[in-house]
């Protein structure tokens, strides 16, 4: 029962002709969001097609070169990821087995943020046997925005199996066969589960 009344633009909502102004005014806005969005997502596919860093925290096992922007090695770190993939492809190790073995040696990760973890878990040795960073490539669009259907502002992230896959300007911590063997591995097993510790 509440109406809106404009009066630097004369829009009053009670009457059909200010109902008529704001859904035009409305519909607009939202085509203006859309294109800006659309103009932004170009502008960050075209720096991946430059092999650039997009934004956002390195990768571990890199830092950011944010005046050229670009990954660097961190070395350290760097070697932690060549024994990670070493260990899943070329000793059959399970995600669970490599994250234990990566703790139970002291091995930590740098936090970034409070809250979060300095040690090793399953989820982010797959993130790193799943990121082809670090064969040197960029790449841009594995999550995308999409609008929630019926809805006029809600949007979410999903994951698309078609992406932009695009050289890098910066250094492979890993070469190309075992990227593609630890890929083919991951596509075939998925996650392989190793028993740790028994109840016996």
């Amino acid at each position: 029962g509440v109406n809106l009344i404009c009066v630097e633009d004369g829009i009053d909502s009670s009457k059909d002709s200010g109902k008529l102004t704001i859904t035009v005014l409305s519909a607009v806005a939202e085509i203006e969001r859309e294109n800006i969005l659309v103009q932004t997502m170009e502008g960050r596919k075209q720096k991946a097609r430059e092999g650039k860093w997009n934004g956002g925290i390195a990768p571990f096992g890199y830092e950011l070169d944010s005046k050229n922007s670009t990954l660097i090695i961190n070395p350290e770190e760097a070697e932690l990821v060549k024994i990670i993939y070493q260990k899943y492809v070329y000793e059959d190790m399970g995600l669970d087995t490599i994250a234990n073995f990566l703790n139970e040696r002291g091995y930590k990760k740098k936090k970034i943020r409070k809250c979060e973890l300095d040690y090793f878990t399953r989820g982010m040795i797959k993130n790193i046997l799943d990121n082809p960073v670090y064969v040197g490539k960029i790449a841009y669009g594995k999550n995308v925005t999409e609008k929630v259907k019926g809805t006029r502002d809600e949007y979410r992230r999903v994951k698309s199996d078609e992406y932009l896959l695009a050289d890098g300007l910066h250094e492979a911590i890993i070469d190309s066969e075992t990227w593609e063997a630890a890929k083919a591995k991951r596509k075939v097993t998925g996650v392989k589960w190793n028993k740790t510790h028994s109840l016996d």
